[in-house]
């Protein structure tokens, strides 16, 4: 009986020992620089390669749509990439003015807002030269080191109104 509740004890110490391990603020912290650059994929003059920080299974979640379609949009990693590129190609000078994070176990919010200047077609919209601002929000799941999944809201409507698509 003896050895059996030792067993027990040691088991029950070395679970808490990894919980411990997982939840220090080092690795937080690293979390976080992660979950940044991702959002720095969007900025301009970044050269991070999407795949050394997003998992070949990556979900992007965007709470409303960038193309035609209305509603939520769902993009894997290649769509996710197709984007990026496809912003890049209509906004320049994109800056992140301003950040925030809080991070906690695997997940890390991260709050920006981004200007940029307006200099080709985007969502139908034709280039205005404008430089416009807007903030997003975007939840970062992290698992072995890269981000699996982003569950991003940002302010479409201030976005569109700026381009001049909604009065």
């Amino acid at each position: 009986m003896f050895k059996r509740a030792s067993c027990l004890v040691l088991t029950a110490l070395l679970f808490s020992i990894t919980n411990l391990v997982a939840a220090q603020p080092n690795n937080l912290e690293e979390n976080k620089k992660l979950a940044m650059q991702a959002v720095g994929l969007w900025l301009s003059g970044n050269k991070i390669d999407p795949k050394t920080i997003l998992s070949p299974n990556y979900i992007n979640n965007l709470d409303s749509s960038t193309t035609d379609s209305a509603g939520p949009q769902k993009r894997n990693l290649k769509q996710f990439e197709e984007e990026v590129a496809k912003f890049h190609k209509a906004f320049k000078d994109i800056k992140a003015v301003s950040t925030k994070q809080v991070a906690e176990g695997d997940l890390v919010a991260t709050h920006v807002t981004v200007s940029a200047n307006h200099v080709g077609s985007f969502m139908g919209e034709t280039p205005t030269k404008k430089t416009i601002t807007w903030d997003a929000v975007e939840f970062s799941k992290i698992q072995d080191g890269k981000i699996v999944e982003t569950w991003v809201t940002w302010d479409k409507y201030g976005f569109l109104k700026q381009l001049g698509a909604l009065k």
